[in-house]
């Protein structure tokens, strides 16, 4: 009713007085709509960084590992469970702190806090020491894909890409030692010659014999630093004795300083460890193993435990008696033999020859 009434009264009115009205019922709409508008705020926030992560590719292809993390700018390290569930070879754990990774004909031997690994028998400088990380040793990933014969590159994104699936590549050059070994200035035949690290860690496959002039020669070594290496487990009656360092590289043949070998003196009379009487006769007797070519041997007998010197004879016999004057009854000595040439050359001695000294403890 109210309705009716207002539109009679409304179109009851001159035409412009209706058109005024109208205009003014559109502008009450629009500042409606403005305030309606303009009620709500837009507030522009900055976007975050992500945090560190490493893309990794293989072939092109992006990989999960959930074990990646960035060391030292460009270093990736991973888990080398992650590599293994890539098929990339097969995980062996000998202790907690040593992994070994077999994979592509390749073994691959890392240490917990290690700088070096071990690549097959040769050990070979990480550029990242390993650690441990909730139980999972962490391995540099540059060095497992290059070890493996593929392709690395990390950018600055970072972003790992590797290629399991490299340009052929030519063999590697190997490298020959070849040296003499010598007794008294002559080459000895019949010695057996290893190549070791500078950590005397054996080159496994990289041994040889000596010839009747005493040279020998080392084939198959990839470029590296190595010693020839004399071992008294493999020729009995000599001290262990190894060359100087020789850098080996480009499939070169390198030669080694000459070894010279010193043989080791063997306790005769008395017997190590025994225990002798002092006698009215007023002599000990001393016999030991000769040398070849010896000019002359030195004893030296020393009160056991000390630096002091109870005797000291030059003789030209492996042999020597001993005043007992020099004895104290009850009391422990030790003996030490060198055998010099007629250039006062080492030949032979009995100290340091990794066994037990020759020894003796006296009694009435």
């Amino acid at each position: 009713m109210m309705l009716g009434q207002l539109r009679s009264k409304v179109f009851g009115q001159p035409s412009g007085f209706r058109i005024a009205l109208f205009a003014a019922a559109l502008l009450v709409f629009l500042a409606i709509c403005v305030r309606a508008q303009t009620g709500a705020t837009v507030t522009v926030r900055p976007i975050e960084s992500p945090s560190p992560q490493v893309l990794i590719l293989v072939d092109g292809k992006p990989v999960e590992l959930e074990s990646a993390q960035l060391q030292r700018g460009m270093q990736v390290m991973v888990w080398l469970r992650d590599l293994e569930k890539l098929g990339w070879g097969t995980v062996e754990s000998p202790s907690p702190n040593r992994v070994v990774f077999k994979g592509n004909g390749v073994t691959l031997s890392f240490t917990k806090g290690e700088g070096v690994a071990m690549v097959n028998s040769l050990s070979v400088q990480l550029p990242i020491n390993t650690y441990l990380r909730d139980g999972r040793l962490m391995v540099p990933l540059s060095f497992v894909a290059k070890a493996l014969g593929y392709g690395y590159e990390c950018v600055e994104r970072p972003v790992a890409m590797i290629t399991t699936t490299p340009p052929k590549i030519e063999s590697p050059v190997l490298n020959t030692l070849q040296g003499t070994v010598t007794y008294n200035g002559k080459g000895v035949d019949g010695i057996i010659v290893r190549a070791v690290d500078p950590k005397f860690r054996v080159i496994k496959n990289a041994v040889a014999r000596t010839d009747p002039n005493g040279d020998y020669k080392i084939d198959g070594l990839p470029d590296g630093i190595y010693m020839a290496y004399v071992y008294t487990g493999d020729n009995p009656g000599y001290f262990n004795r190894a060359s100087s360092p020789v850098e080996a590289k480009g499939g070169g043949v390198f030669d080694v300083p000459p070894i010279r070998l010193g043989k080791v003196i063997s306790a005769i009379k008395p017997k190590p460890g025994s225990t002798v009487r002092l006698t009215q006769s007023g002599y000990l007797s001393f016999a030991w193993t000769p040398c070849e070519d010896v000019i002359t041997y030195k004893i030296t007998i020393k009160k056991r435990g000390t630096d002091k010197i109870v005797f000291r004879l030059s003789t030209t016999k492996p042999s020597a008696d001993v005043p007992t004057t020099v004895f104290l009854p009850g009391a422990s000595y030790e003996i030490e033999i060198t055998a010099e040439n007629a250039n006062g050359e080492f030949l032979g001695g009995t100290a340091g020859t990794g066994s037990e000294p020759w020894t003796f403890s006296t009694t009435k």
